[in-house]
């Protein structure tokens, strides 16, 4: 039976966001994931590889168009898009897999997709593990490895994902915007030059950038710390 009389018109969006993970890319678009995916009912996968265009075009070897060919699947990929296109392949797509970007996840949750969160490891001060450690903990995505993703691919057809209401409690929201302000806060190295003070603020400003002892309130140029 030829493949493309068996497709179930399910879809596949890959996202790494704005940074460089060309190792997720590589780990994606190789015949034996294509092979799965297709097994699977997927014919369709959508590529936002943001700076990685030459890993994506590296990806296409022989045996790469080979399985492309024998399945029928097709593969279409672009480097940036707006947001509101980009919500709109998450809207499409029956399967997610991302980096741990915390609008690619809520629009996954908000629009009940099954998602795969693989963190990147190689950014420095990344908040994406402790993201994604703690969203795998409540079962709204998959915690994801790089040299474990046909796993992860079996498990996401049959996992009991939760999922972020459209209507309601916006407890989720804001929950979320508290772990990313802590971990946008801990990029920061508060080293007081006193540690017996009890309030230190940090200034924003080039010419103002030294630990001084402010007293309980920042005054409008810092931020507390």
């Amino acid at each position: 039976m030829d493949p493309k009389d068996t497709k179930t018109g399910k879809g596949v969006f890959i996202t790494v966001g704005t940074t460089a993970f060309d190792s997720l890319i590589e780990a994606l678009l190789v015949p034996t994931i294509i092979a799965q995916l297709s097994e699977l009912g997927y014919d369709e996968i959508r590529v936002q590889y943001g700076k990685g265009k030459y890993v994506y075009d590296a990806a296409f070897t022989p045996e790469l168009k080979d399985m492309v060919n024998e399945t029928g699947i097709s593969i279409g990929g672009f480097e940036y898009e707006d947001s509101v296109k980009i919500t709109e392949f998450i809207k499409d797509a029956d399967l997610i897999i991302s980096h741990a970007g915390s609008g690619t996840i809520l629009d996954a949750l908000r629009y009940q997709k099954a998602i795969i969160v693989v963190p990147n490891e190689s950014l420095m001060d990344n908040h994406q593990a402790e993201l994604a450690k703690e969203m795998s903990k409540q079962k709204y995505v998959i915690r994801g490895k790089l040299d474990k993703i046909a796993t992860h691919i079996a498990q996401a057809q049959t996992y009991g994902f939760r999922h972020f209401p459209r209507t309601g409690s916006k407890t989720f929201v804001e929950l979320l915007e508290d772990e990313i302000e802590k971990a946008e806060k801990d990029k920061i190295d508060p080293t007081p030059v006193n540690k017996n003070k009890a309030t230190y603020h940090q200034r924003r400003y080039k010419d103002c950038d030294d630990w001084t002892d402010m007293g309980p309130e920042p005054c409008g140029r810092c931020f507390i710390l």
